[in-house]
């Protein structure tokens, strides 16, 4: 009975590690897959510039369709 009972709680103590541990299983993602994966839900397009210094892209929405830049990176 107690061989039962302890069979069950290392059982359930496995799954739990399990489900709980998969974010240790994911790539981690590169700075540069970071920028440019940044979702504004802007119109047309999100600007293309990215910061020397941070790496990171800017923020700003295109103004038509096809533009690669905003108003102030143009």
């Amino acid at each position: 009975m107690k061989k039962q009972v302890s069979k069950i709680i290392l059982s359930l103590f496995v799954v739990g590690l399990l489900t709980t541990s998969t974010s240790f299983f994911v790539p981690e993602v590169s700075a540069q897959e970071q920028v440019q994966n940044n979702d504004y839900r802007c119109r047309y397009d999100q600007c293309h510039a990215t910061a020397k210094s941070t790496g990171r892209r800017c923020r700003h929405c295109v103004s038509n369709s096809g533009d690669y830049y905003c108003w102030q990176h143009k």
